[in-house]
């Protein structure tokens, strides 16, 4: 058998025994390694890599990826799901342009930054362009959590959260701040109760602001909102019906991005590089998103566009990041990539009047003719 036609799989192998005529059944969770026969005319193996000289500088430390699940038919409502939470560099009121510049045919999509999710969300818009597979991925444990929950037990969720909304919209001030921080302050129990609590603080702390300490604890003051939309019922159900399907993941981004090949599409938008000292906000997590994670995303952006992977890369208007993108010789003017900005809204800000237009890059390794947006004739 060809190495190539050899492909790993973490799952539940299921072991069935029949003493006596009774049936047993046993369940072990354990990663299993998989022999299958070479891909059949029409078939999609997904575990097969594409070869290229890509490949030979890929860290030989980086685990195989699983594959994506099977795509199925999504219900009508996915097309109408948005963004489940607010999130510091959301690209919502960017999403349309953005997903005009994404590619046309996309087999299996790729976000290892997900975040709000409003990229995903859009793509799913036209059911005619949508993505066939889905992989999102977040360092961020509890997003991912929350993500899982509004996929698999949208129910539960949507029943603990209208106990949290209740009583805080029929409370005063002072009675509202003391539930802010005695939710903040307690620990979840279960996925569920994490999950409504995750997005009860997100809608009802400062500006809807993520932000965690050194020891990964969540540390946003209590906002002033009026009436908050802790819950926003049928959008919590159409972004269930939009994560079906969907492989949810929680790795390192290199981790996260071995499993493109040819076909697929890879957003990425990671923490941006600070415009300037005092805007150094990157604290998603416990850790923190340097110049040395920047360079080596970058690394893993040319690895992806060795392997004919389409990528699209959204980061600060920073000289260090378009100098980055700009360095090596390539097809387009800038080089390598295709190296455009667009203007795009401060939303995080501690005064109301530093929110105006900033600039934002939008790197891409593929031609114009590529992208769904059509193009002016000549």
């Amino acid at each position: 058998m060809h190495p190539a036609d050899i492909w790993d799989v973490s799952g539940v192998l299921r072991l069935c025994f029949f003493p006596a005529g009774l049936p047993w059944n046993l369940n072990l969770a354990f990663p299993c390694h998989l022999d299958f026969a070479g891909s059949r005319a029409g078939a999609y193996n997904p575990g097969t890599p594409v070869r290229t000289a890509g490949d030979q500088r890929r860290s030989a430390a980086i685990p195989a990826a699983r594959a994506p699940r099977t795509p199925r038919a999504r219900r009508p409502e996915a097309a109408l799901a948005r963004p489940v939470i607010k999130w510091a560099g959301g690209k919502q009121q960017l999403a349309a342009e953005l997903v005009a510049r994404a590619p046309r045919a996309i087999e299996t999509y790729y976000e290892p930054f997900i975040g709000g999710g409003a990229m995903f969300f859009a793509l799913l818009a036209d059911s005619a362009l949508a993505p066939k597979r889905a992989v999102l991925n977040d360092l961020n444990r509890d997003l991912i959590t929350v993500y899982e929950v509004v996929r698999d037990d949208v129910d539960a969720l949507v029943a603990r959260l209208e106990a949290l909304q209740g009583p805080y919209l029929a409370a005063g001030a002072d009675e509202r701040s003391t539930q802010f921080y005695a939710e903040r302050g307690r620990q979840p129990e279960g996925a569920v109760d994490l999950a409504a609590r995750f997005i009860f603080l997100n809608k009802t702390c400062f500006n809807g602001l993520y932000r965690v300490n050194r020891q990964g604890i969540f540390n946003v003051p209590h906002g002033k909102y009026r009436t908050p939309r802790i819950l926003d019922e049928p959008n919590l159900r159409a972004a269930s019906a939009a994560l079906a399907g969907v492989r949810l993941t929680h790795v390192d981004f290199e981790s996260a991005l071995a499993a493109p090949k040819q076909g697929d599409f890879v957003y990425l938008d990671p923490p941006f590089e600070p415009l300037s000292a005092t805007s150094s906000f990157t604290g998603y997590t416990e850790g923190s998103f340097s110049r040395t994670e920047q360079r080596r995303l970058k690394l893993a952006a040319d690895d992806l566009t060795d392997r004919g992977v389409h990528v699209m890369l959204s980061n600060s208007a920073q000289d260090y990041i378009r100098g980055l993108y700009s360095a090596d010789r390539g097809p387009f003017a800038e080089g390598r990539y295709r190296i455009d900005s667009t203007p795009a809204r401060r939303a995080i800000n501690s005064r109301g009047d530093k929110r105006g237009p900033v600039d934002e890059l939008v790197v891409l390794n593929y031609a114009p003719e590529v992208e769904r947006r059509e193009l002016p004739s000549n």
